[in-house]
């Protein structure tokens, strides 16, 4: 009898706690959007999914610096809780925070990690940008080149003209003085013979 006792204790308590842990594991989060330790590149919304249907959904979306990203109010539908952000979540690492009352009437919360990575449809932008730039650089030497070419037959005939009038007239000129002095120089002589012959 003294060993029945506990045995027939055991049973009982037994008993009692089952209806307890089964009504709450009925009440545990099946799923969230994103998973725990997920990494997203975009996301606009959290979706928290329990094994049965719960009342007073809290739900917070922080990042490290403890900062909130939830807009209003989480939306319950049914089994699923659905809260939404404020906006475009920047990457890094962030929390949802969650605090639901199960339908024993207990109180559940719970925290899932997930991480911001940055979107890759950022990567294409600068290449139309690098083309754009390439292309006035292109008909630059179409325009120089008719400007250049026009200059080589104006300057060289008057370079010449120039200089074959400076020449002949410096020529004509110094047989003109030459030409001169030889006169006077005959007139001289001329002058002085008859001079001489008089006396």
């Amino acid at each position: 009898m003294f060993l029945r006792r506990p045995a027939i204790l055991l049973v009982i308590l037994t008993a009692a706690l089952w209806p307890a842990t089964a009504a709450q594991a009925h009440d545990v989060l099946k799923s969230s959007n994103p998973a725990k330790d997920a990494k997203v590149a975009d996301i606009s919304e959290v979706t928290l999914e329990f094994e049965r249907a719960v009342k007073f959904p809290k739900v917070a979306v922080l990042n490290a610096s403890g900062e909130r990203f939830q807009a209003g109010e989480a939306d319950l539908r049914g089994k699923k809780v659905v809260q939404t952000l404020s906006g475009t979540l920047p990457p890094g690492k962030y929390t949802i925070g969650f605090r639901v009352v199960s339908s024993d009437g207990h109180p559940r919360t719970g925290e899932i990690p997930f991480t911001v990575i940055a979107s890759s449809t950022s990567s294409p932008t600068p290449t139309p940008s690098a083309t754009a730039s390439e292309a006035p650089s292109t008909p630059a030497p179409s325009s120089a080149a008719p400007s250049a070419e026009p200059v080589e037959p104006t300057l060289i005939p008057q370079a010449n003209e120039t200089g074959g009038s400076a020449s002949g007239g410096s020529s004509v000129f110094l047989w003109v003085v030459v030409g001169l002095a030889a006169v006077m120089a005959a007139v001289s002589i001329v002058i002085s013979r008859r001079r001489r012959s008089g006396r």
